[in-house]
């Protein structure tokens, strides 16, 4: 009995002593006092989603990240401060974002519960087995390009390559692809199927290093160089598993769909 109660207090003892670090003052501004308890709450779903944060108590963060969530919660009530003096949620242009938000909320809600539970193991093993089997003999190519507006500078930039002007300077200087102009062109590893067919078509068809004539697509006219080609690398199951989640979570919202609007009778008259 006397063990049983030894245990008993020690656990009251450490329970108070956690009760007690959570409900520390960390903080005071002008609204009142902050505590660590307070912190925690209102960080608790972007906490749970770090390893390093997960499962820890505010007094075992680093002390920098004490002090980025205290601040940030104090912040988020100064503005709820100036809310309330600007009769913010009073007015309509408000609750007229509110509601679409609602809405949105809503529907993010409703696709949720129906993709909930619906994907197996099972699943996810046949769409992997049907993704190495589609990857199986195929190759997949590098590339770096130049796009531009015309065939008339798309041939000029060719002249400038043939007399050994760098491709990558080129890139920088003339290219109109945001998106790899950074990157000296390159778009990295593709397979067939993934891009435009002209494109494809003849990048496809390089050797190492070679740099075609222009190419037109719906684009504007593009000059390919060839940076490799291989064997396309399968992902392991791990490295799939996420992508193939977000195909089948896919599929079932489309079938949803398709049901709804049959229940619907739906009838376009456009």
């Amino acid at each position: 009995m006397k063990r049983i109660a030894t245990i008993f207090l020690s656990a009251t003892l450490f329970s108070s002593t956690v009760l007690a670090a959570d409900n520390k003052i960390v903080a005071t501004y002008t609204g009142g006092n902050v505590t660590a308890e307070q912190v925690m709450e209102q960080f608790k779903p972007v906490l749970s989603m770090q390893p390093e944060s997960k499962g820890k108590n505010f007094s075992e963060l680093d002390k920098n990240v004490q002090e980025v969530l205290v601040k940030g919660y104090i912040n988020s009530k100064l503005l709820e401060q100036e809310a309330d003096k600007l009769k913010i949620r009073d007015s309509e242009e408000f609750k007229t974002k509110i509601k679409g938000i609602e809405s949105q909320m809503i529907q993010q809600e409703i696709l949720e519960r129906q993709i909930k539970d619906k994907i197996t193991d099972k699943m996810i093993d046949d769409e992997y087995k049907a993704l190495v089997a589609s990857l199986k003999g195929q190759e997949e190519v590098k590339t770096s390009h130049i796009l531009v507006d015309t065939e008339e500078k798309a041939k000029e930039i060719k002249k400038k390559l043939n007399k050994g002007s760098n491709f990558a300077d080129l890139v920088k200087e003339f290219s109109k692809d945001e998106g790899s102009k950074a990157n000296g062109g390159e778009i990295g590893y593709v397979l067939k199927g993934q891009l435009v067919p002209e494109y494809e078509e003849k990048a496809f068809s390089l050797k190492k290093n070679e740099v075609s004539d222009p190419v037109k697509t719906q684009f504007g006219w593009h000059i390919i160089k060839m940076l490799d080609k291989r064997p396309v690398q399968v992902p392991t199951k791990e490295q799939a598993e996420q992508s193939i989640k977000n195909k089948l979570s896919k599929d079932i919202v489309e079938k949803y769909f398709s049901e709804l609007s049959e229940k619907a009778k739906i009838e376009l008259k456009l």
